[in-house]
């Protein structure tokens, strides 16, 4: 079993050793730490860990982002994942800061139901890259706690905003997901681990296709072409047949009839190698298509939040609210309705009664 964790440190200045102890005692083998504050890129060897950091020239405090950098951010990590082989193992964990929320309505292939709170307008631009890779938000499929689901603490609130996503194929593998409550190496932040249990993966060796000859076509017009074409070739290497060797003989006659039938009666398209390429083909041009519609989503959705944002937008806000108000009730547009004794009821109470 292996166990894999995200975590947003704060700082790894003077934190290292702690850090390490912490994984250590509670068997972390992969981590993907955020938010080390640390300048330039290495990797450096801390007792039985090695830490690979990636940190900006110069050190920044904070996440806030402009829309510019989050779209930069979102195209640098499709291209991550693209190079990816799709028979490798993937785990993307991050501090992505956006709420999933509860509701899979949209997503079910990449939500499981078990998220924290309401998703804001960060949350599709996560659950979309998901759908676009087909990649499962590894901390929505599993039951727990509020205090197990929640990665963020401050001034009494709670938000889930640390993430881990793997391959929709590998979710089978995991075991147990949960934010660990009792760390003090970030004293937010909570250690977010899922337990995983991967075997190695027998690749299957794939069998050279010999192409069908068409046996069927073997009358007529064709028959005669094929057997002269058996004749003129045996012929030819008249010695072979009367080889001491039966072994030989055996296998030049064989060769001798197939490839002539081959010439004669033609071979089968659409054999299985073919059909395996059109296979891969498809599956790439779907993969494709979802990242297209990723990244339609997000821009559509940056569009619309910049309308709301102007003054133009107010109207707009008012009427999704208004529809949405509607659509929490158990009457929509029925206005009014008759009683028993034919009387014309318009409260809504009344009719909700009725």
């Amino acid at each position: 079993m292996i166990r894999a964790g995200s975590w947003n440190v704060g700082t790894l200045t003077g934190k290292c050793y702690e850090l390490v102890e912490t994984l250590r005692k509670r068997k972390v083998d992969i981590l993907c730490v955020k938010e080390t504050r640390w300048k330039g890129r290495g990797a450096v060897k801390i007792k039985d860990y090695k830490l690979w950091f990636s940190g900006s020239r110069v050190a920044r405090n904070g996440v806030g982002l402009d829309a510019a950098e989050k779209r930069h951010f979102w195209e640098s990590l499709d291209e991550v994942v693209r190079m990816c082989p799709l028979d490798h193992r993937l785990l993307i964990g991050g501090y992505l800061n956006g709420h999933i929320g509860t509701n899979v309505e949209g997503y079910p292939s990449a939500h499981g139901g078990f998220g924290y709170g309401v998703r804001n307008e960060e949350g599709p631009s996560i659950l979309d890259f998901a759908v676009a890779h087909d990649l499962v938000v590894a901390n929505s499929f599993f039951k727990k706690t509020n205090a197990q689901l929640a990665t963020f603490h401050s001034g009494g609130n709670s938000t889930q905003i640390d993430y881990l996503l793997l391959r929709k194929g590998d979710l089978r593998t995991c075991r147990d997901r949960k934010a660990l409550t009792d760390l003090t190496c970030s004293s937010q932040h909570r250690l977010l681990v899922m337990d995983l249990v991967l075997k190695r993966r027998v690749t299957k060796s794939v069998r050279p296709v010999q192409p069908k000859i068409l046996w069927k076509k073997l009358n007529g017009e064709k028959a005669e072409t094929f057997k002269t074409l058996v004749v003129e070739r045996v012929k030819a290497d008249v010695e072979m047949i009367s080889h001491d060797d039966v072994e030989k003989m055996w296998t030049f006659l064989a060769s001798t009839i197939r490839e002539a039938a081959k010439e004669a009666l033609g071979v089968a398209e659409g054999t299985l190698a073919g059909r395996t390429r059109v296979e891969e083909r498809y599956k790439e041009a779907k993969r494709e298509a979802k990242k297209a519609v990723f990244r339609a989503k997000d821009k559509a959705y940056e569009d619309l939040y910049r309308k709301l944002d102007s003054k133009e937008g107010a109207n707009d806000i008012y009427r999704i609210a208004k529809a949405r108000e509607r659509r929490r009730k158990d009457l929509d547009s029925t206005k009014f309705i008759k009683n028993e004794a034919s009387q014309t009821l318009v409260k809504e109470d009344e009719i909700r009664k009725r």
